[in-house]
């Protein structure tokens, strides 16, 4: 899937944004991305869900595993020594090699899915064609349910779609899904919202994550925001932050508060895991007694 604008994956960090050109907005900072701090993180319900998947790829290859069971645990093909594409793919190896595999596949498959699905709400309240995908199709009718429910005119309430957004000082970048104005204050006025979309095939449309208020406020008090033809722009004061929770037959809007104390802690959030990706365990020597021949240690 398209990557957001002047982000990149660095191998074993995860997502950041930085300088894709010498005129490029971002100069010679490189900021952590908002979930790729979030990601620091502990979420309780991952391995249980890991889990779940794993137990489930077992039992869709239970013939593959009797039959392969009585194999040593490498194979007898050399599938533990060879490359993944030159791998037999049947002997008990790759058989676990698969089911292992199974949950990592499954949440990116997810996460492909997600993605597809912001470009296409993107492109529904800016005008832009796109061929409707058959899976994505039945969360864009609840996202179209959603602006007719809050009486949103798409020529005057949308304020931005797919924004970068970035704090200098704090070290992070992250892009804004919709800055749009809703009819959430007194007596109906339309004040200007942060909401940001989550998908799901399975979890109800009220399903929400501790760690997500840090992401909302992590965007909501970011200072500045990338436009498409690069030009940097003051983030406008938002006075609601929102979840906007999209599955293929229902949708919900749930109010976050993402108020600067959740900011505070995101940024420690951004400290933390800036921190541990630049800790190298291979650095750390091993002490030996005194008058004992120095220790070599080897980090796998």
């Amino acid at each position: 899937m398209t990557a957001p604008l002047h982000s990149r994956d660095i191998r074993g960090k995860g997502r950041w944004y930085g300088a894709c050109s010498e005129d490029c907005p971002f100069g010679n900072d490189l900021l952590i991305s908002v979930t790729n701090a979030q990601g620091v993180i502990n979420k309780p319900a991952l391995p249980p869900a890991a889990a779940k998947e794993t137990a489930k790829a077992a039992w869709d290859r239970l013939p593959q595993m009797v039959s392969t069971s009585r194999q040593p645990l490498n194979g007898p093909n050399g599938c533990d020594k060879a490359r993944v594409a030159d791998r037999c793919g049947e002997c008990r190896f790759c058989v676990n090699a698969a089911i292992k595999a199974e949950y990592k596949q499954q949440w990116e498959a997810k996460a492909d899915l997600g993605t597809l699905i912001h470009a296409h709400a993107a492109a529904a309240v800016i005008g832009q064609p796109m061929v409707m995908d058959p899976v994505v199709e039945p969360f864009i009718r609840q996202y179209v349910r959603f602006l007719k429910a809050y009486r949103v005119n798409l020529t005057e309430h949308i304020e931005a779609v797919e924004t970068t957004i970035l704090h200098r000082k704090a070290g992070y970048a992250g892009t804004g899904d919709l800055w749009i104005w809703l009819p959430t204050g007194a007596g109906g006025k339309y004040e200007l919202a942060l909401v940001d979309l989550k998908t799901s095939l399975t979890k109800p449309a009220t399903a929400v994550y501790p760690d997500q208020i840090l992401q909302l406020a992590g965007l909501r008090f970011a200072p500045e925001a990338i436009l498409p033809d690069d030009s940097v722009v003051k983030v406008p004061k938002f006075a609601r932050t929102f979840l906007l929770n999209l599955r293929q037959n229902d949708f919900a809007l749930i109010e976050v508060p993402a108020d600067r104390a959740a900011h505070s802690a995101f940024v420690h959030a951004v400290g933390l895991q800036r921190f541990m990706q630049d800790v190298d365990t291979k650095t750390w020597p091993v002490t030996s007694p005194p008058g004992a021949a120095a220790v070599n240690r080897r980090v796998a």
